[in-house]
């Protein structure tokens, strides 16, 4: 028998609180080099604050968690290699800590970069 428990509360997640956990899934995968902003005005912005979360947009809604990333990533990688390692590695990361499905994860590949040893 189990024993049914009455519900006290509710547990909201900030989408900043999201956005911190895909940054540093993103930053340890390979092949990428680095954040990117979606725009402009998202640079200047960043530039300005040091968001910790500069590349990351997170759209919660109906408990559907959407994710769009923003990334450099390093020449002479394969691109889709790279982006879908990226998109396993976000899902599997938020899904653990969150325990609600991510319905989307988007990478925007804004540009390449050598490795500073080339």
């Amino acid at each position: 028998m189990t024993e049914e428990r009455p519900i006290i509360g509710s547990i909201r997640v900030a989408p900043t609180a999201i956005a911190s956990i895909v940054s540093q899934t993103v930053l340890k995968s390979y092949g990428v080099m680095g954040m990117a902003s979606r725009s402009l005005v998202d640079d200047i912005a960043g530039t300005i604050t040091h968001n910790p979360n500069h590349g990351i947009a997170v759209h919660v809604e109906d408990n559907k968690v959407c994710i769009d990333v923003y990334v450099i990533i390093a020449h002479g990688t394969r691109i889709w290699t790279v982006a879908s390692s990226i998109i396993d590695a976000v899902r599997f990361e938020v899904e653990k800590a969150l325990g609600v499905p991510v319905e989307q994860v988007n990478v925007h590949v804004q540009g390449l970069a050598t490795s500073e040893a080339e």
